[in-house]
């Protein structure tokens, strides 16, 4: 009779047939092995994740060429958590010294066989699939073939994990001579990307994240059929049963992807009645937190959508009841807490906050600058008329408005002859074009600050107060005078008119400041 192992014989009554996907698991697999022949060398093993003991007579594995069955007798069994390993022999001086529980050469006669290079194992019992392993030349696996290849600890109770060639590595433990694997054992952990999180979502391997590919993909997630919570037919939460997120098992109306975080409890749900029983009743994300005011927001920090883009995203903070009642409170109390909270409209320039974003509304205009402190406003920005989106500090000045569009404290007269300066800039003739001849307003145009003094024409080219007033013009005057004319000669009628104008405008400008 073949050397079966005793420990897997059990009374048939107290084992129950794999019932559903997940219940026996793949976990390491050696396949044409380079040291002792294949007819021998090759095995597999196989984990009961079930929870109870299996019984594992009509068990059936196939490969992409061949079938093995588990026969009716003797009774084969096992236990919860405990691996069981079929192989070619169970001799070990034939098969490279590895323990062998079932040899389906031995028991059966079946020829059943494996490809190192590209293979697809799957376990059935009566027609339910309980897990695949579906490898090939991307994995790798000719580069040790006297090794077995396993799934990594963190896969080995997980079918749809150990679906996933990142879960699978070579064995470094010594069976026996060159042999290497952990037959009948639990896998050891392999490479030292084991103990780091490679997707950056705060689970390594070791820490149960069954896909460190994807960052979606973890203990904390919920198992979803589209992102963000996984894909269909996958495992988002780790937890062995693909996309339960999706269904509601206590029946509450509530699924965990909808929002219940215990589905398993019927009173806990989105928009529950939180009560002091130490649970976080409406899945907020605090315990306890009751919401006496009764204005829909406690002093639990929730995520919320505060930019109103719609999405909540990093660029959004928490929101909470910043003003929350205390348990008995006076009605008045209660009345007045509940005007504080998120959804609360912030009265602006009063001290409070009344939506609770962390202050008190000073940006009416939503310009980006808060409104100066002045009588009845309790802020203190530089923002000279909130009620104007156009009016700010560093605002382009519209010169037409009559407006201080930039908060400088000066409401800038128009440039009227467009040389750049305005009468509050200190252009002392600045003539409009609408009120002048073009000739006029052409002159007008070079007078201002800065600019260069003309000799003879009587006016005040730079306007720095004085006509003519260039050491260059004193020569020129002196010549002037011999031949009779007045101070730097005679103004002629155009020019006078402008020097009139000038005058006057100057005068007028003067009275208006």
């Amino acid at each position: 009779m073949t050397p079966l192992a005793l420990a897997f014989f059990a009374s048939p009554a107290l084992a129950v047939p794999p019932a559903a996907l997940g219940e026996i698991t793949i976990t390491e697999v050696l396949a044409e092995p380079i040291s002792v022949p294949d007819y021998y060398g090759d095995w597999f093993e196989i984990y009961n994740n079930s929870g109870h003991l299996l019984d594992l007579n009509g068990l059936v594995i196939t490969s992409d060429d061949s079938t093995l069955t588990v026969p009716s007798s003797p009774p084969i069994t096992l236990e919860a958590g405990e691996y069981f390993v079929f192989g070619a022999s169970s001799n070990t001086a034939l098969n490279g010294g590895v323990p062998v529980d079932y040899s389906w050469a031995e028991v059966t006669t079946h020829s059943f066989n494996m490809t190192l290079a590209d293979d697809h194992l799957t376990a059935l019992y009566d027609g339910i699939l309980l897990d695949e392993v579906d490898w090939d030349s991307t994995w790798g696996w000719q580069a040790s073939a006297n090794s077995g290849h396993q799934s990594q600890p963190n896969a080995s109770a997980n079918e749809w994990a150990n679906d996933l060639s990142l879960n699978w590595c070579a064995s470094t433990t010594i069976v026996s001579g060159s042999i290497k694997g952990t037959p009948g054992e639990e896998n050891e952990q392999c490479g030292d990307e084991y103990n780091v999180d490679n997707d950056g979502d705060g689970y390594a391997e070791f820490q149960g994240d069954c896909d460190d590919e994807h960052a979606e993909i973890n203990p904390d997630a919920v198992d979803g059929i589209e992102p963000p919570n996984g894909s269909p037919n996958d495992d988002a939460d780790c937890d062995g049963v693909r996309d339960d997120g999706i269904t509601d098992d206590d029946g509450d109306g509530w699924t965990e992807v909808d929002g219940d975080c215990d589905d398993d409890d019927l009173g806990t749900y989105p928009g529950a009645v939180e009560t002091l029983d130490g649970e976080d009743n409406d899945c907020d994300g605090c315990d306890d937190d009751v919401d006496y005011d009764r204005d829909g927001w406690t002093e639990c920090k929730v995520a919320c959508d505060t930019d109103g883009d719609g999405d909540i995203d990093g660029d959004d903070s928490l929101c909470y009841d910043c003003k929350e009642a205390s348990e008995g409170a006076t009605q008045e109390v209660i009345d007045q807490c509940a005007a504080f909270n998120p959804d609360a409209t912030d009265l602006p320039y009063d001290g409070d906050d009344q939506d609770c974003d962390g202050f008190d509304e000073c940006d009416v205009d939503a310009d980006g600058y808060k409104a100066t402190s002045v009588a009845g406003r309790g802020c203190d920005g530089v923002d000279c008329n909130d009620s104007d989106a156009s009016v700010h500090p560093g605002a382009p000045e519209d010169n037409q408005n009559g407006l201080d569009d930039d908060c400088d404290g000066v409401v800038d007269l128009p440039d009227s002859d467009g040389d750049g300066f305005t009468g509050e800039a200190g252009d002392c003739m600045d003539l409009d074009p609408e009120l002048y001849p073009a000739a006029q307003v052409v002159l007008s145009a070079q007078v201002h600050p800065g600019a260069t003094e003309a000799c003879f024409d009587q006016v005040d080219n730079d306007c720095d107060g004085f006509i003519d007033n260039l050491e260059a013009c004193s020569q020129a005057a002196a010549t002037a005078r011999a031949r009779g004319g007045g101070l730097c000669g005679a103004v002629d009628g155009a020019a006078g008119g402008l020097l009139v104008a000038a005058g006057l405008l100057a005068a007028r400008r003067r009275r208006s400041a």
